[in-house]
């Protein structure tokens, strides 16, 4: 059970809460409008896009500390840190950038398909997607390389990614423009690289999570306040729950499901009852505190050490990086 959630609120202000009390451990502000969220696979570092002003901000979340910045000097948009943790990647107009964790520096970018936004790394850490949204197609990107290899058509924009457990299938959600045509997940053989699936969901397309058994799909349609239940096996939507949420996590051997919802975060059980809601706070000292209002979610894979928890705006240090 993840012990450790992380909610970044819009402007950037990050909350790591108890995921059984709904404690709100730490507190960090990174200081811009945040787009993306990744966190290391030991959960002692979280990584926050700040898509708007092109900073990725690196957070300690034991201590709430910001510990440095890269400047990409671009818009950036999503992150995800491949799975043995040896590398950060982060989309935005131009590429992905590929970020060295361990003195956290830029050390490549990846030349992929036109408005980069979700990626997701396979678990065997060989391989990473990128949702090239202008072309409306999915990029097959060579780690050891850093190059793309292939791609695979979904059509519309695609937006988001998430992949199973066992990373034999990677789910899409697409954005089709004009109001009369739905949103799709779409459904990807990573062995073939063809789309074995897809589904009409409605307008938008949100953030995706798969449960640990790998027969589940959660989707959020923030344009519809919903979030749709999908079968894997099947691809057609079991339920729709009225919830308003942009951003979903499951954490691996986890039967709860964490939304971000607002000023607050929802954690369903495994028959999709809101098990707990737990309330964010605004960020405290501030003159006039700004409102909480949550816009993405994930979880620790693993609990840091939990000494010396306490709240801090203090910044250690900050480094400014080229975008090449």
């Amino acid at each position: 059970m993840a012990p450790l959630a992380y909610v970044v609120g819009r402007t950037g202000l990050v909350q790591v809460v108890d995921t059984l009390s709904g404690a709100v451990l730490a507190q960090a502000d990174t200081g811009g409008r945040a787009t993306g969220l990744a966190v290391s696979p030991d959960g002692r570092r979280l990584y926050v896009v700040n898509g708007w002003t092109g900073a990725i901000t690196a957070v300690d979340p034991v201590t709430g500390l910001v510990l440095d910045r890269i400047f990409a000097q671009v818009q950036l948009s999503h992150a995800v840190m491949r799975p043995d943790g040896g590398r950060l990647y982060v989309s935005g107009s131009g590429g992905v950038a590929v970020v060295d964790p361990a003195d956290f520096r830029l050390v490549a970018v990846i030349k992929v398909g036109g408005q980069p936004q979700g990626l997701a790394a396979h678990p065997d850490n060989k391989v990473l997607y990128v949702a090239n949204s202008q072309d409306g197609t999915v990029g097959v990107v060579d780690t050891a390389t850093a190059s793309q290899t292939a791609v695979v058509r979904v059509g519309g924009l695609p937006q988001h990614l998430a992949l199973s457990p066992d990373g034999r299938r990677l789910y899409v959600s697409s954005l089709h423009l004009g109001g009369s045509t739905p949103g799709t997940l779409s459904v990807i053989d990573t062995t073939t690289n063809r789309v074995v699936g897809s589904a009409a969901v409605g307008r938008g397309a949100g953030s995706i999570a798969v449960t640990p058994d790998g027969a589940t799909v959660y989707l959020t349609l923030p344009k519809e306040r919903s979030v749709l239940v999908v079968d894997a096996a099947s691809t057609t939507v079991r339920e729709r729950l009225p919830i308003d949420s942009p951003s979903v996590a499951i954490a691996p051997g986890d039967a709860r499901v964490f939304l971000a919802t607002g000023t607050t975060a929802t954690v369903l059980d495994s028959t999709n009852a809101v098990l707990a809601t737990y309330s964010m706070r605004p960020r405290e000292l501030e003159a006039r505190p700004r409102r909480f209002d949550a816009a993405l979610v994930a979880v620790a894979p693993a609990q840091p050490t939990a000494t010396g928890l306490r709240t801090s705006s203090s910044r250690s240090s900050s480094r400014s990086t080229g975008s090449s």
